[in-house]
Order: C-alpha cells, then structure tokens, then sequence
C-alpha cells in the first residue's frame, strides 16, 4: 500500500531508515540505496546521500534535514522543500524510511 508524506505533518515527526536498507557511497558523493527485501535499487544525488546518512544517524525531521540541505548547498528553503518532499514521499512508498 503507497502512503504519502504530508510536510505539515512531517515537520516534526522522526524519521528513521529500514535497517534492511544499504548505502554504497560512489566517488563522486552519489550514491546507491539497495533495499534487501525488494532486491531494488535507488540512486541518490549528493544531496540524496546527505539525506540519507541523516536518517541513518536517527531522530532528524523533515524540518532538521531543509536546514541541512540550505546549509550544505546553495539553495533556498523553498527549492529544498520543492526536491526534499518527492525524496522523502518515495523513500515511504518504497518502506526504505518510516516515520515514528
């Protein structure tokens, strides 16, 4: 069942990743999720790995992870959101992050 993120109510809730999920970091700061239960993979840009790593390190929020973002790369809060909530809304339908 696809379930979606709303980021009113995402603000402050945690996010935490599936522990089945695995990261391969490439050389260029892209990266590659590989969920062991579907056997798929997903690419990560930079900002993506970012994210990522994020969650791994547990208890951010959506909140905690559009300041990380501007803080780490030229961009506005408003630009974050608009790329950070597909992300996140994808990483839930996939079961490769949960919320709680």
């Amino acid at each position: 069942m696809k379930r979606s993120f709303s980021s009113a109510t995402l603000m402050d809730a945690r996010l935490s990743a599936e522990s089945r999920v695995v990261l391969t970091e490439l050389n260029d700061g892209t990266g590659l999720l590989l969920h062991l239960g579907s056997k798929l993979y997903f690419t990560l840009n930079r900002s993506g790995v970012l994210v990522w790593k994020s969650i791994v390190r547990g208890g951010v929020t959506r909140a905690n992870l559009v300041d990380l973002l501007v803080e780490n790369f030229e961009t506005t809060s408003a630009q974050v959101e608009a790329d950070l909530d597909p992300l996140l809304d994808e990483m839930l339908s996939e079961q490769l992050v949960h919320v709680g």
